[in-house]
């Protein structure tokens, strides 16, 4: 009984934070919950009948039974009229609860925007819904996805060699499967991943439920026989197998840091990060190894496929993983999509963190040889928009590159995003570095500590530690920038939903669509970043007033 008690006592405060307090005379302490029971009735009623009632807006049926006239396939149909009836419920209850319990007479300004609101929310939530499940096409995306993820270039190196659906005939067929660079970036990705949430003290169906549904939908979305030119088996057993790596890595990160001492536990942690730093890396090297790489895989007994490619082509010869790594990998002017996006996201992270950490230390510096380029380097960056110095690394930087080395242009974007994010970074630092209590550095110099250790292992973490908020912004930033890429013609995740309407004569005009799903897709991994952030804050103690101290 007191359980329900407290139920309802919620439900009040929350409807006189929306709707306002009451403010009519007849409203009592005895029935003041009958008066929220008849609101909340009457709500049901209209968003459920609604234009049965002639006066009313449409309700649940009506809304079904008009999205169904509009070629929306029944379940859909179903969606949106629950959907949108969900809002009308809330508008009507809101609207109610301020007519009955007249909460205009002692909060007019609460009722009257709680009320507008609602109503508003209503017209955005019916739009929304109606555009996303009866007006949109999303044959446009989903005949695209993996063009969307990968880009065309790496798409036809996966359709259009031996064994795909599109080489119908051995005619039709021109390229070597170069996929499986794709998923040996996954695997250690997966475990880096899986082993960052087994350091952390929680109940392992948190991650692994998660993780688990996340490989499910991919692997649904890669199953669907609908507009797929593959075999579908392929992604499937590779995701299967990453799944396992996952499972692996999750457990045993896990299982070592809870019969491990705390000490243990933060050196594993230092390890995966170094980890993810280098799997960066590793993700750039394997995508086009260095001659290094390649000579070693012939050494291991591989065949280049380059050498091999019209007995390959003509499927006279099935070459392995060594022979394709022997070979020519794939140049990056051929990466694109979704694969694009978070390579150069990851650039401005990994190398605008280090760069970042160089720049603050370097501007503390009392020695002119390092304060001065880093001043001048961060006020320069600083002073000017992204898309500017993307320009200048298109134009300018090949002449500064050409007697070292010569990128090409997404190798780049990569070092100008580390360079832009770590210049953003190494003022976040510098504020936190100054924050850095004089006792521990003196306390670090008295322990024996050199400077440079003093840097790295106590005034560095602190520094961290109280900027991590903002550090984090940086990054969220940093990844919706990289929508600035298509800009200047590279096939990123943007660029080619922007130009998929071009693809096929069936989706000319549905341009709305492919930039829905890439708002969807950008706002999910800020969000994921942002309670990544919030969980690792929680793990230092730094969610609550004060938290500075304890951590």
């Amino acid at each position: 009984m007191s359980s329900e008690n407290s139920s309802f006592d919620s439900l009040l405060e929350l409807e006189e934070s929306i709707a306002g307090k009451p403010g009519g005379p007849w409203v009592t302490s005895s029935n003041n919950a009958q008066l929220s029971l008849v609101a909340i009735s009457l709500a049901l009623t209209f968003g459920i009948a609604g234009g049965m009632l002639d006066i009313l807006p449409n309700g649940f049926y009506e809304l079904v039974a008009k999205a169904e006239s509009e070629g929306a396939s029944p379940l859909y149909a179903q969606i949106y009229g629950a959907i949108s009836a969900t809002a009308i419920i809330f508008a009507w209850w809101v609207t109610l609860t301020a007519l009955i319990k007249w909460t205009p007479g002692k909060t007019l300004t609460n009722a009257l925007l709680g009320i507008s609101t609602a109503w508003i929310a209503v017209l955005a939530v019916r739009g929304l819904s109606h555009f996303v499940l009866v007006e949109a096409d999303w044959d446009v995306v989903w005949a695209n996805r993996v063009l969307l993820v990968v880009g065309q270039q790496m798409t036809e190196q996966m359709t259009q060699a031996p064994g795909s659906e599109s080489c119908i005939a051995v005619s039709n067929c021109y390229g070597i499967n170069q996929n499986w660079r794709l998923w040996w970036i996954l695997y250690p990705s997966f475990a880096i991943l899986a082993s960052a949430y087994g350091t952390i003290a929680e109940k392992p169906a948190r991650f692994l439920v998660p993780f688990t549904a996340l490989c499910g939908v991919l692997m649904l979305i890669a199953w669907v026989p609908s507009e797929i030119n593959y075999h579908s088996i392929v992604p499937i057993t590779n995701l299967l197998k990453a799944l396992v790596v996952g499972y692996l890595a999750f457990g045993s990160s896990y299982y070592y840091c809870s019969i491990s001492e705390e000490y243990k536990a933060n050196r594993l942690r230092s390890y995966i990060a170094i980890g993810a730093v280098i799997t960066f890396f590793y993700a750039i090297m394997i995508m086009n190894p260095p001659e290094l790489v390649k000579d070693l895989a012939v050494l291991l007994g591989g065949t280049p496929a380059q050498g091999m490619r019209e007995a390959i082509i003509a499927g006279d010869v099935v070459p392995s993983t060594l022979d394709k790594l022997a070979g020519d990998g794939i140049e990056a002017s051929q990466w694109g999509g979704l694969f694009v996006n978070l390579i150069v996201a990851t650039a401005g992270c990994v190398l605008g963190f280090g760069i970042g950490v160089v720049l603050a230390f370097g501007r503390q510096s009392d020695q002119p040889f390092f304060s001065v380029p880093s001043v001048a380097l961060i006020e320069l960056v600083r002073s000017g928009p992204l898309i500017c110095w993307l320009w200048f690394a298109v134009f300018l930087m090949p002449d500064m590159m050409d007697p070292f080395y010569n990128a090409e242009d997404i190798m780049r974007m990569l070092l100008m995003f580390g360079i832009f994010g770590g210049c953003y970074i190494a003022e976040v630092l510098r504020g936190g570095l100054q924050a850095v209590d004089s006792g521990q550095k003196e306390a670090a110099l008295a322990l024996g500590l050199s400077p440079f250790q003093t840097k790295m292992q106590v005034e560095l973490p602190n520094a961290v530690r109280t900027t991590l908020p903002s550090i984090v912004s940086v990054f969220i930033g940093l990844w919706k920038d990289t929508t600035l890429l298509f800009i200047i013609n590279i096939l990123d995740f943007f660029k080619l939903a922007k130009d998929l309407p071009a693809t096929d004569l069936r989706f000319l005009g549905n341009f709305l669509e492919p930039l829905y799903v890439t708002a969807l897709v950008f706002w999910v991994f800020a969000f994921y970043l942002s309670r990544v952030s919030m969980k690792i804050e929680k793990g230092l103690g730094l969610v609550r007033e004060g938290g500075g101290e304890a951590a």
